[in-house]
């Protein structure tokens, strides 16, 4: 398989195809920068705005201003379906290597079809390839679809319980994905 690259990085992994439930092919590759307004287009229209941790935010120009951060600073994998940006995660390789920050953010119409579950694999595939020992994110605890997907890549809640909880994926014991 050919190899993906973001900052230098090369990876085995991307770009792949996956397919969904619906039998629809998306396509996992790495962010170039030629994608900014397609991934800018998703999330101008993404629903609902500020719930995850006021992500996406709401606001047009703070919105700009974090997607502008995200692209520049973390290593960004795009789903696309025909073409389109439906799905985004990034993960932060840069200061955090052993253990980095982990977001995933799927187009409303997406959700729920499996797409989320194998882009976290294709990113945890390139965690490992990445030389990561673990990596960890935080999710509203009333979001069951989110926590669901997550503990089925391995993710598991580590910390107190609280209205936001923190979950880690430990790629040293972690089984490799199908």
């Amino acid at each position: 398989m050919t190899t993906g690259s973001q900052k230098g990085l090369s990876f085995q992994t991307l770009p792949t195809r996956i397919k969904d439930k619906c039998g629809r092919i998306i396509e996992v590759r790495a962010y170039e920068a030629a994608d900014y307004e397609g991934l800018k287009a998703m999330y101008d229209t993404f629903e609902p705005k500020g719930l995850e941790a006021g992500l996406p935010p709401a606001d047009d120009q703070a919105r700009v201003r974090w997607l502008q951060h995200v692209t520049s600073s973390l290593f960004n994998l795009l789903a696309l379906h025909k073409g389109r940006v439906i799905g985004h995660c990034a993960i932060d390789l840069g200061r955090a290597p052993s253990c980095p920050e982990y977001l995933i953010f799927i187009q409303e119409s997406f959700r729920d079809h499996g797409i989320g579950t194998r882009l976290s694999e294709v990113m945890k595939e390139v965690t490992k390839e990445a030389g990561c020992e673990k990596v960890w994110l935080t999710v509203r605890t009333a979001n069951t679809c989110a926590i669901n997907v997550f503990k089925k890549v391995g993710f598991e809640f580590c910390g107190g319980i609280e209205i936001e909880r923190d979950m880690e994926l430990n790629l040293k014991r972690a089984k490799v994905s199908s």
